[in-house]
């Protein structure tokens, strides 16, 4: 299973708290790294350089510069889970269950776009969460994956 990060911010004591696509709130220590890769060492002379983590382009690590970087499957097996984040975005719950579902059909984003007929840039999109699928297009993504499309209404707990 591929985890991919939706947002990333940086915490006091060198910590970061990572937002996954799946909902999972992860922190991960970066101290940690400090004895085992010395680039990182950097942080305690500039602290608001650790402050600049951004989410790389796909969600697969987070970065501050060209050499510093961390990919998501660290942050995920290393890291201590927080709490699943309380209102799930649409957008990126589609994005993670159709990355889950294409790399369950063992298929690239090339593939699934022959099969479809859907551009690949636009399969891209929606597993980055930015795209707006119709409904007739959810159904060719499931049809090309050989899956079954289901949509479903949950009853909100009322307060």
């Amino acid at each position: 299973m591929v985890h991919r990060i939706r947002s990333v911010k940086a915490k006091k004591n060198y910590m970061i708290e990572a937002v996954f696509y799946s909902g999972e709130i992860i922190e991960y220590d970066v101290k940690r790294l400090f004895l085992v890769f010395p680039q990182f060492k950097i942080f305690e002379k500039e602290k608001e350089l650790f402050e600049k983590v951004v989410v790389d382009d796909g969600g697969y690590g987070i970065s501050w510069n060209d050499e510093l970087d961390l990919n998501a499957e660290t942050i995920w097996e290393d890291g201590i889970f927080i709490e699943m984040q309380k209102e799930a975005d649409a957008n990126h719950l589609l994005a993670h269950r159709l990355l889950m579902a294409r790399e369950t059909a063992n298929m690239t984003q090339k593939e699934l776009a022959e099969k479809t007929g859907i551009y690949q840039a636009d399969i891209s999109k929606l597993e980055r969460g930015i795209g707006n699928p119709s409904l007739h297009t959810l159904k060719r993504l499931a049809d090309g994956l050989g899956m079954e499309l289901k949509v479903d209404f949950i009853v909100k707990k009322r307060k």
